[in-house]
Order: C-alpha cells, then structure tokens, then sequence
C-alpha cells in the first residue's frame, strides 16, 4: 500500500469529496482549494512553481483500477497551469499534479480545466476482439492505460499464433475504422450485470456505476474517461505479447500517433532491408529466404572441408604419435577447430591407429573443445568418459561420456595446453 501523505486525510476529513465531472464533460470550471508545493500547504505559486491543487470539482480522472490520471490544462484572467496528472490517493479525493507556465495561482482562486482526451476504449474493444478470437474464458486480469499506449493482462492458456494476432488487430482497427459513437449511460449495478456489462479488474464499483458502450461489441463497467467515438483512437497496433504468470498473458500495444509511428519505422527498417538486399518491392522475403538458403550450403561446405583438412595425413601425422607399450597415443591442439569437427578427428585418428588413445583440444569463438577416443581393444584399460572429465575442470568446464568416446567444454582458453598435458600424464600412468 501507498503511503497517504498527513495533508490529504486531514483535507479529505475537514471538506466534501472532489465532485467527479469527467462522465459528463472534459471541460468545467473550479474553484482552487488548497495549493501544495514541495508537499507543504502555500497560499498561492507561481510561474515555474510545481505544484499540488485539491477543487471542489475537477473532470480530470485520478489514477486507479489501471487507467493512468488525465492531463491537460487550466487557466483564467492570465495564468496557465499545465496538468500532468491527477491521482486519486484517498476515495473521494483527487489531486491535480502540475506546473505553473503563466502568472500567479491563489487559493480561492477560480479556474476553467480542460483535459486532454485519454484512450480508455481501445481496452475495451481488444478484451472484445480476444472473447471474440479466443472464446468466452478470457477475462481481463488488469491493465494500464495511458494516452497512444495500453497494456491488458487476460487470462488464456497459450501464446497468441500470428493469425490470431493478426485476427485480434483487425478487428479492433475495424472497429476504430467505423467510428461507433460510445454510449455511456449511468445505471445501478445490477442492472448494468443484467446487461451483460463486463466488470473489471482492479475497479472499485458503488451501487451506481457507468457503463461504457461500444454498440453490438463491446460493453463494459469502466470508471475512466473515454472517447465518444471510436474512430477518436485512430490506428491499433499491438507491439507484443507474451505470458506473465501461469495462465495469465499480456498484450502491449499503441495507439493514435504512437501506433502511426511505430507502423512508419517499421516501414524504414523494410525499406533499408529492401537497399541492402538490392531487392524491389514484394521481393524481399523470397531474396532473403535465397541468402538463407545460400549460407546453409557454404556452412556445410565449410565444414566438409574442415573434416577433409583434419582428416589428412597431416593431423595424425607420425610425428606426433607416442607409444605406451603396444599402445598409440596421439594428442593434439587443433586451432580453430569446432566440436563436431573435433569428434570427426577423433573417430578418424582411432581408425588410422587401430589400437591407441586419441586427446585433441582446441580453442574456437572463446570456448574451448575437447574430445577423446579409445579404440575398441583398449577400453578395457582406458576409458575416454574418465579422463576428460579429470581434464575438464582444468579448463573451467565439465564433460564425460563413454569408454571409447567423450568430450567436454570450457571457458578458460589459456588452459587448453595444460589440460592436453594432464590428459598425456593420466594416460601413462594408468597400470597396464
């Protein structure tokens, strides 16, 4: 719980409650009843003051039940406050947050309010369009309005495909597109229920409450102030979605000027896409799908000649193999070199060797890779799994696996040399 600041419950004790006229306009006049600057009462602000001011009346909405505090101005015979916001700390009281732009403020001083238009609609027509794509379970389970963006937590089970988004989003633009005149009447409370109203989360509801109306789709119990026709919200557009808790998902998305912006830099980033691929109009996709298709082949090419470079009598030249009694050993630093290309030397050393040991390390993209292999005849003595999960630790990874083939991987890349050094140790030192 937010902490009430001592001045607000002694107002709201000693004077009647702030008269709520946002339901009926977004204009009105009002008289100045107290005045807070730095969280301490003053008697009158001025240009530059930020300031606190309690009216008697005020159709500015205070934040609660998730939508944000309206903003907008006041002014009167020479002075301009600029309103950022209203908040509403204690029922029945609302606080207008602002700044002083123009000549003196007084307490007792009368001022004409005008709000800023908020966007509480484009909520109602998207928990519409989900019951509508996604079925009758869906309930909202909060949500975050503010002017060009919202936010809506819903209940569902799994994420939204691209068709049901796309679904989702045009059903709400088609809404916006028919601009419906929003209906909103005041009713008891259970009438509205009677209605089919849905109520929301994070509301409070007296026994009369306002009913917000989309006809034929949507409508709603909402406390905050609304558009009066749909086409107000101008372009929908949902920016994402994504799961919160177990059961429960949210969708962000923008509106008005934000969503018109958010579609133009898309279009750019399309259009430097399109310069860079030298692709015309509509071609994009399929030339990047080509490119795609390309870098496959190459990396798989790449590979294959990897594998022929490390399987060539070179890398298990004769100059490198040890003998331990009948036994090869073969241990090798191959620069460079993948994990899977590392395991393809492993399997190729063994064949050439016949009977032997085989340990080869290397260091590529900051890691390091490490694999061994015994022959079939000398699993019995030496066990591959063992003696790269010793070595492992030296390199700050870990690793195991089976008799005749392991591997592991670590972080530390200056180590490889003295694990391959270890892996010689442990290995001639294993009792026949």
């Amino acid at each position: 719980e937010k902490e009430v600041a001592p001045f607000y419950k002694e107002f709201a004790q000693n004077s009647p409650p702030t008269e709520f006229d946002g339901y009926k306009s977004t204009e009105g006049e009002a008289t100045v009843l107290a005045i807070l600057k730095d969280g301490t009462k003053v008697d009158s602000a001025q240009k530059g003051d930020s300031i606190e001011i309690l009216l008697d009346r005020t159709p500015f909405y205070g934040e609660s039940g998730g939508q944000v505090g309206d903003s907008g101005n006041a002014f009167n015979d020479g002075v301009q406050i600029e309103f950022l916001d209203a908040t509403k700390p204690l029922p029945g009281l609302i606080v207008h947050k602002g700044k002083v732009t123009e000549g003196a403020i007084a307490t007792g001083g009368s001022l004409t309010l005008q709000i800023d238009k908020t966007v509480a609609s484009p909520t109602h027509l998207l928990h519409a369009a989900l019951k509508e794509v996604l079925g009758e379970h869906i309930k909202q389970a909060g949500s975050l309005v503010a002017p060009d963006r919202l936010r809506f937590d819903y209940t569902h089970f799994s994420p939204l495909t691209e068709k049901e988004r796309g679904r989702i989003e045009s059903l709400v633009n088609e809404k916006i597109r028919k601009n419906i005149q929003v209906s909103t009447n005041e009713m008891e409370i259970e009438d509205a229920l009677k209605e089919g109203a849905m109520a929301l989360f994070g509301e409070k509801y007296g026994d009369r409450v306002r009913v917000v109306s989309v006809p034929g789709f949507s409508k709603e119990l909402c406390g905050g102030t609304h558009v009066s026709a749909t086409g107000d919200i101008g372009l929908f557009r949902i920016v994402s979605e994504g799961g919160i808790a177990s059961g429960v998902r949210r969708i962000e998305a923008v509106t008005g000027n934000t969503a018109y912006e958010k579609v133009h830099s898309e279009y750019e980033s399309l259009a430097a896409i399109r310069s860079i691929l030298k692709a015309p109009t509509n071609e994009e996709l399929a030339k990047v799908k080509k490119l795609l298709e390309k870098n496959r082949e190459l990396e798989k090419e790449i590979t294959s000649l990897k594998e022929k470079m490390i399987s060539g009598s070179d890398s298990s030249g004769e100059d490198d193999i040890q003998k331990i009694g009948d036994a090869s050993l073969l241990i090798k630093n191959l620069e460079n070199t993948d994990a899977k290309t590392l395991r393809t030397y492993i399997d190729n050393a063994k064949n050439k060797l016949k009977s032997g040991i085989v340990v080869a390390g290397s260091v590529a993209d900051k890691k390091v890779a490490m694999a061994a292999g015994v022959t079939q005849d000398l699993t019995h003595r030496f066990h591959a799994g063992n003696i790269i999960k010793e070595i492992a630790t030296i390199v700050g990874g870990s690793g195991g696996g089976r008799p005749d083939m392991a591997q592991a991987g670590g972080t530390h890349t200056d180590k490889l040399d003295e694990a391959l050094k270890r892996a010689e140790e442990i290995i001639k030192a294993t009792p026949e």
